[in-house]
């Protein structure tokens, strides 16, 4: 007895590029099966990015990270409220991908290439501070009765 298979084709759907350029360049839908999804992770991602910004971590953070780190928050931010403009304004796939590649290049620009000269230089001067004499805390005298 030979298996069947429960769903034949006689032959395979082909690949059709200009359907798939078409569609990255046609208005976004918002009957899109995807519409509502991208909608849920942009406030997702809008979330996330407030609770990144305003997570404490135990330890010492370096002085420039925190300098960095709103920029990048406000940065995020920004973006998100322009996807959702474009989302209502029915914009097409094209721009969203143009937006977001941006965004990360900004971001991949502030963390590799702003940041650790700052940091470099923090810990310098945090070498050179270590040579300096520090004031020690003075002992409390005991009074005699």
């Amino acid at each position: 007895m030979r298996a069947r298979r429960v769903c034949e084709y006689s032959q395979q759907m082909p690949f059709d590029p200009s359907h798939f350029v078409d569609r990255f360049f046609s208005p976004f839908n918002p009957e899109s099966r995807f519409y509502w999804p991208a909608v849920y992770s942009l406030a997702l991602a809008l979330v996330a990015n407030i609770v990144w910004y305003n997570w404490r971590r135990r330890g010492t953070v370096a002085p420039p990270e925190n300098s960095v780190k709103p920029w990048a928050f406000w940065l995020n931010v920004v973006f998100i409220i322009m996807l959702t403009v474009l989302f209502i304004a029915k914009a097409p796939f094209i721009l969203f991908v143009i937006l977001i590649a941006f965004n990360v290049g900004l971001l991949v620009y502030m963390y590799q290439f702003w940041l650790p000269p700052m940091e470099t230089a923090w810990e310098r001067e945090r070498r050179r501070r270590s040579y300096f004499p520090q004031a020690e805390r003075r002992k409390k005298r005991r009074r005699r009765s």
